[in-house]
């Protein structure tokens, strides 16, 4: 079972827990692609929590060297823009 799945298989307090370890290793705040718009709205994780509403300009995207990348086997990017590892794997 892949990270994205046994995530929505944790107790809610146990995925609260775990989401705020790969929120603290996030690298979206230095991407290229962040925006002050999404810092001052505090946002960050978007593979997990989906895309902005923040209007951005696709630019060197930092997913594929994000830790978080490599400890849920993520496949995509620029989730800031297009959506959340499990919208794009249609979960």
């Amino acid at each position: 079972m892949e990270m994205v799945q046994k995530l929505d298989a944790m107790a809610p307090e146990v995925r609260a827990k775990v989401m705020e370890k790969y929120r603290a290793l996030c690298t979206c705040p230095v991407c290229p692609a962040y925006t002050h718009c999404m810092k001052k709205k505090e946002e960050k994780l978007f593979c997990s929590t989906g895309k902005t509403s923040c209007s951005i300009m696709k630019k060197a995207c930092l997913c594929p060297n994000c830790p978080v990348t490599s400890m849920m086997a993520l496949k995509f990017g620029y989730y800031c823009a297009s959506g959340s590892e499990k919208q794009h794997r249609n979960m």
